[in-house]
């Protein structure tokens, strides 16, 4: 049916685009993608789960501390993160998206559907760009459910559009960063991990001053840009600040 047909799992962008094109739509409700399963390997987020229900349910509340659940339940107004699905915000991944670079962060895995089911890392997927794709779900995986996950979304209100977008996810032993992540999105542009910013962490003690030096790093590595809504200098700036912030959030953790 090509472009003549729209699958519906929320519908948020099937209301907001209208396009003239599309004469059939196909129901995805009934095919079981709105729950969420935690099982030895994995917390499985189906396509059709919302915002508002991944931010009540208690396994995403105590994945990563929480950040997911947190950011699912900060963003756009509460009307919306009743029909925004985790699939919706994979398959659009607007340059402004929030959930996309979180989720690249923690480490996320897409499960698709094309000629056949297959599960890759979220971060080629979206690199990739596959069209024709059915997003069927998201795994996040255990091994990284105690680990400290971060956001920043430096925003003129609550329900705006991000002037910069920071995702971490930390692991520490012994006051010692052991594991990092970091990405940045809302440059404007989409979502990029980081690792020469995340391997400034790993190895050195959870102190300011290691933060600090991140901070010099990312702000040098991510590539920033103007718009109508900020300046690439600001977003410099920006940068900078995101890590100065995590390195004040984990001082509190390595306590």
């Amino acid at each position: 049916m090509g472009s003549a047909a729209a699958y519906v799992g929320g519908g948020v962008e099937l209301v907001l685009r209208r396009n003239p094109e599309v004469a059939t739509l196909i129901d995805l409700s009934r095919c079981g993608l709105g729950r969420i399963v935690k099982t030895a390997e994995a917390l499985s987020l189906g396509a059709q789960v919302t915002l508002a229900a991944i931010s009540r349910n208690g396994d995403v509340k105590a994945y990563a501390g929480g950040s997911l659940a947190y950011l699912a339940g900060h963003i756009a107004h509460n009307n919306l993160r009743n029909m925004i699905t985790i699939g919706g915000a994979i398959g659009r991944n607007q340059p402004w998206n929030d959930i996309v670079p979180h989720l690249i962060a923690l480490g996320a895995y897409v499960e698709i559907q094309d000629d056949q089911e297959r599960v890759m890392p979220l971060s080629d997927f979206i690199r990739q760009r596959e069209p024709g794709t059915l997003i069927l779900g998201v795994r996040l995986p255990l091994v990284n459910a105690d680990l400290h996950g971060f956001l920043w979304r430096f925003t003129r209100t609550q329900q705006d559009i991000s002037l910069l977008h920071c995702s971490a996810l930390i692991g520490v032993q012994e006051s010692v960063v052991s594991a990092a992540t970091i990405v940045y999105a809302g440059r404007p542009g989409g979502t990029v991990l980081y690792p020469k910013v995340a391997a400034e962490l790993i190895g050195r003690p959870v102190k300011a001053e290691t933060f600090l030096h991140a901070g010099g790093v990312a702000a040098q590595a991510v590539e920033v840009g103007d718009d109508l809504r900020a300046s690439g200098s600001y977003r410099r700036e920006l940068v900078r600040a995101a890590m100065v912030r995590l390195g004040e959030e984990m001082a509190g953790v390595a306590q």
